[in-house]
């Protein structure tokens, strides 16, 4: 398919607190767009406070896809991401408007632009157990080269210090190993054209946010919100996000709510880091600095108007 019959979408993403959904939905309302979400902790049912979902003002002024829509007790992969947003992106596609793909979860966003590989089996429980054994048994180091002997190709491509890619790697290898004859693409390559915007501010001001966010969480009801989701899954995934471990820890008499917060904040300020670290990579990106959200978001409009004129 060509470049100009591809279908597309404007994405817009950043590190956490760095003012992404009031600029998207500003941007969203100059281009007669819908917003799709890429966050992979705003996907969850019942967990507001602790994941920056947006408001309900915001909420009301256009369509928003893929919020809260997921179980909290439930796990969800990149692929199954990928087949939701290509379905929601294809409805608005018919109704002649433009998705606009909004989050800060890069490894959503280049499994939707296709620049991660996709065409891996998926893993199963025992498969999933087995790494987390040996994850926490082992050091990184020794998870990294296990890999590079089990499959070398796919420990070049995945970064030396990435824990996160290399247990899913490994997954996804001794899934492929135990079922050989059943093996099958778990997602087809995706054809759709993404113009990526990447927000970022000053660091000193990315931190006052964080700060105020993480100290906004506890004052509005986090616990709450990590106490209901634990009662009816102990384990659910959703409970590792950015504040809510610290939360249970706080309920439970493990930190006091100074440490908690603190905790939240180091914790999110490393994610942040993390995040500027992946959006790096993206070298054909339009960076914005966030700081002015009208300026932003004046930029934005003019690129993805530009976009479109020479499509």
């Amino acid at each position: 398919m060509s470049a100009r019959s591809q279908p597309r979408a404007l994405a817009i993403c950043g590190p956490t607190a760095v003012g992404k959904s009031a600029i998207a939905v500003e941007v969203a309302r100059a281009l007669d767009g819908e917003i799709v979400n890429a966050d992979s902790r705003q996907i969850y049912r019942d967990l507001t406070v602790g994941t920056g979902v947006p408001s309900r003002d915001a909420l009301a002024l256009l369509p928003h896809h893929l919020f809260q829509f997921v179980d909290p007790c439930e796990r969800y992969s990149a692929g199954s991401y990928v087949r939701d947003a290509t379905a929601v992106m294809h409805e608005i596609d018919v109704r002649g408007r433009l998705p606009i793909v909004v989050g800060g979860t890069g490894l959503y966003l280049e499994a939707l632009g296709g620049t991660m590989p996709m065409d891996r089996s998926a893993a199963d429980e025992s498969v999933r157990t087995r790494v987390r054994v040996e994850a926490a048994v082992h050091a990184h180091q020794t998870l990294y080269e296990w890999l590079g002997v089990i499959a070398p190709d796919d420990a070049r491509r995945v970064p030396l210090n990435d824990r996160y890619r290399t247990l899913r790697a490994l997954e996804s290898v001794l899934a492929s190993r135990a079922r050989d004859e059943s093996f099958r693409p778990a997602v087809p390559l995706v054809t759709r054209r993404l113009d990526m915007v990447v927000l970022d501010v000053d660091s000193a001001v990315l931190a006052e946010r964080i700060g105020a966010r993480a100290r906004a969480m506890f004052e509005n009801g986090i616990v709450d919100e990590a106490l209901a989701a634990s009662r009816r899954c102990p384990e659910a995934p959703a409970l590792t996000g950015l504040g809510y471990a610290e939360a249970l820890a706080w309920s439970r008499g493990e930190m006091t709510r100074a440490e908690a917060i603190a905790s939240t904040i180091r914790r999110t300020l490393r994610y942040a880091k993390r995040q500027r670290t992946w959006f790096r990579r993206m070298d054909t990106a339009l960076r914005v600095d966030a700081l002015d959200a009208r300026a932003a978001t004046d930029a934005i409009v003019s690129m993805a108007r530009e976009s479109i004129s020479r499509t």
